[in-house]
């Protein structure tokens, strides 16, 4: 064994989460909501996914295709390279608007800091 830790794409569990084949790769083995994590959540060409919010807040990173994300209201559209945070207790959804090419995005959550820049192990330096 090499020590590195791999999911490969066909091995991993894909679920539907909030309307949209959801596949969890962080935390290792979870089937289910964790405190922090990372997944992948791929939108049917056409489809929009369930509205919803959580305590934590969310990161996403559009891997490919385009379409919109709408937050609290306010719709935008994005597409591949766009990166976006959803904060806590925020309702939020995805709609895919091809007829042919699934949206693709990373998703990365945490009920830590949004952001923070960690402290050094001899403490913050002065003159930063």
């Amino acid at each position: 064994m090499s020590g590195i830790q791999i999911q490969r794409r066909h091995e991993a569990v894909t679920e539907d989460e909030y309307g949209c084949a959801f596949r969890r790769i962080l935390p290792w083995g979870s089937d289910g909501p964790s405190d922090t994590g990372m997944g992948v959540c791929t939108v049917a060409p056409g489809a929009v996914t369930t509205p919803h919010s959580h305590e934590d807040h969310e990161q996403f990173y559009v891997v490919r295709g385009s379409g919109r994300v709408e937050v609290d209201g306010t719709r935008t559209d994005i597409a591949a390279g766009d990166a976006l945070v959803v904060g806590s207790y925020r309702t939020h959804h995805f709609e895919n608007g091809s007829d042919t090419e699934e949206l693709e995005l990373v998703s990365v959550w945490s009920l830590g800091p949004l952001g923070g820049k960690p402290e050094l192990a001899g403490g913050p330096e002065e003159g930063r």
